[in-house]
């Protein structure tokens, strides 16, 4: 729960950031967005840059891959009177006051801060007002704020919160369902009758993919037997009498019937269980379900799940002005082509997943797993195939895993995850991802949440950096065991 005193403060703050960037925009100043390229990245950019076109306001957009500090620099020369950083600058305070301390700078994040900034920046942080920013409210969650803030009809942008909310994977409450101020934020999607909650079967591709392929494609969670096996698949489907057509169209998850979905479901429950997975995970089957109820359906963006999928693929595959593009509103020729782009990626999902299983491709310390994807996997793509790897069990559970991949400027990407069962064993790997690259040389920089967490490391760094995370983290459990 949202403690009352804490809450208060972080709306006041949100409405004071509101007031001051309007002010901004009537003195006709040049405004730089500044944004993530994940789900709830662009979300979020698409939350306030909605509410500046709305207000009038010149801006101008530019999503990272990771706000490093060289990138700050550069960011001061470029256009702008005012920058707005969205879903990154909490952990940069340092780089942003620096080189930034004559600029006017606003911040809506939510990964733990570093600090709260120049007195001339305004910062809106739910972990500045003791609110969890990993499980109650995302970076488009915040912008949200400050948009409603900035004219109450903005009230329709919560249904792109709630999609970078479930893109953040924040849906952690029972049924996993929204939590904390994200479920302050479904309470206004309902009121504006822009999002309908409902209990169903949560599976990707529920509103637009035939339901065989949609059982083909599900990694979260992983069904043994049932997952990249097309005709297995088409088979469960008829020996449990579930029609694949009607008439000359296909079937989707959404048009089953009550009776068909629980003979489905118990099905899919059973398989899992007798393969050993956890009756959690293979429960999870059921689910809230957010749907976006203006938008049409048999899209990918009638469902909030299926809609940061998309946002993801955009900023994963280099396509995110595509992805901002339809969160704006766009629902025609780039619709089309981000349909296109998810289904890249999700195959290049696909085949990652298939080679971290091959054998001996994923080594172990005495605390962590570890793979180097090299030049193989992108280096955009490392976090998603991390957390659906943590998520779907395909590798184990008992220790971290942490993900390499090569990256630009000869830089090494790394992205690390971790169970909410690990992180209660006092595993934060938010600090471990920062103690561990102030002990290596060269170039570094990284941080994030106690379950989530990524970093930038000088190429040639990769073994001395998992030596000292691997320390960090046993001092972790070590601490929390006495």
């Amino acid at each position: 729960m949202v403690q009352e005193q804490g809450y208060k403060e972080f709306v006041d703050k949100t409405s004071e950031s509101a007031s001051r960037l309007l002010n901004e925009v009537r003195g006709n100043a040049k405004i730089h967005v500044v944004s993530h390229l994940d789900a709830d990245g662009l979300s979020a950019a698409g939350i306030i840059c909605s509410a500046l076109r709305r207000s009038g306001a010149r801006f101008h957009l530019r999503v990272l891959r990771q706000l490093r500090r060289k990138r700050v620099q550069e960011l001061v020369q470029e256009w702008g009177d005012v920058f707005v950083f969205v879903d990154l600058g909490s952990g940069q305070i340092a780089d942003i006051s620096e080189f930034m301390a004559n600029s006017k700078v606003f911040i809506f994040d939510h990964h733990p801060s570093t600090g709260s900034g120049s007195p001339s920046f305004t910062h809106v942080n739910p972990h500045l007002y003791n609110i969890d920013g990993t499980n109650q409210i995302s970076a488009a969650g915040v912008a949200y704020f400050a948009a409603r803030a900035m004219d109450p009809s903005n009230i329709d942008l919560s249904a792109l919160a709630i999609v970078g909310a479930v893109g953040d994977q924040q849906d952690k409450g029972e049924q996993r369902s929204l939590i904390g101020l994200n479920a302050e934020i479904v309470r206004d999607a309902k009121k504006a009758s822009v999002v309908e909650v409902s209990k169903d079967i949560r599976l990707f591709g529920r509103e637009t993919r035939p339901i065989h392929i949609t059982l083909e494609y599900t990694t979260e969670p992983y069904i043994p037997g049932i997952t990249g096996n097309g005709d297995a698949c088409a088979k469960l489907l008829l020996n449990l009498g579930i029609p694949l057509k009607e008439g000359e169209n296909w079937r989707t998850i959404s048009s089953l019937t009550q009776d068909e979905k629980t003979r489905l479901v118990t099905e899919l429950v059973r398989r899992m269980m007798s393969k050993g997975i956890d009756p959690k995970d293979a429960e999870s089957l059921i689910g809230t379900v957010y749907t976006l109820a203006k938008e049409d359906k048999g899209t990918p963006l009638r469902d909030a799940r299926e809609y940061s999928s998309l946002l993801n693929a955009c900023g994963r595959m280099g396509f995110p002005g595509m992805g901002i593009a339809v969160c704006m509103g766009d629902r025609y020729e780039n619709l089309r082509e981000t349909q296109d782009v998810l289904s890249q990626y999700r195959r290049k999902l696909a085949e990652y997943l298939e080679l971290i299983q091959k054998p001996n491709f994923v080594k172990e310390t005495e605390h962590l797993q570890y793979f180097n994807g090299e030049n193989t996997i992108d280096d955009r793509m490392i976090g998603p195939v991390t957390s659906i790897a943590v998520s779907s069990r395909l590798l184990k559970s008992d220790r971290p895993v942490v993900a390499l991949a090569n990256s630009e400027d000869n830089l090494t990407k790394v992205s690390i995850r971790a169970t909410d069962q690990l992180v209660k064993k006092g595993i934060d790997l938010g600090k471990a991802i920062q103690e561990a690259i102030q002990q290596i040389e060269g170039e570094a920089e990284g941080g994030g949440h106690d379950i989530a967490a990524g970093a930038f490391i000088a190429k040639g760094s990769e073994e001395m950096f998992l030596l000292r995370l691997d320390d960090s983290i046993e001092r972790q459990l070590d601490n929390k065991q006495h």
